[in-house]
């Protein structure tokens, strides 16, 4: 099958020499070459005791219970659905 204007540029033109090989270029050096990003985050000494605060203010037995809440469904409602959805377009967290 012949298409019209269609150029098959990976077949060599009989009659044209060999492609030449070139070696690939070694990729671990180019790798190697670059620098490394890496992301940091710095918390202030104020912070470090706000969560530690907070680590102290949910013990295990009031994660339990918050937890069957929500498997059972407690928080499921639409007025609580409403109320979550107010709050974020209010504070623009959207």
């Amino acid at each position: 099958m012949k298409i019209s204007g269609y150029i098959d540029s990976l077949r060599p033109k009989p009659g044209s020499p060999p492609a030449v090989q070139r070696p690939a270029p070694d990729v671990s050096e180019a790798v190697a070459a670059r620098p490394v990003r890496s992301d940091t985050v710095q918390l202030s000494a104020e912070a470090r005791r706000l969560s530690a605060e907070q680590r102290d203010m949910l013990d295990p037995e009031r994660v339990a219970e918050l937890r069957q809440k929500v498997l059972n469904g407690a928080y499921m409602t639409l007025d609580l659905v409403d109320q979550v959805a107010r709050r974020i377009l209010s504070r623009g967290d959207l």
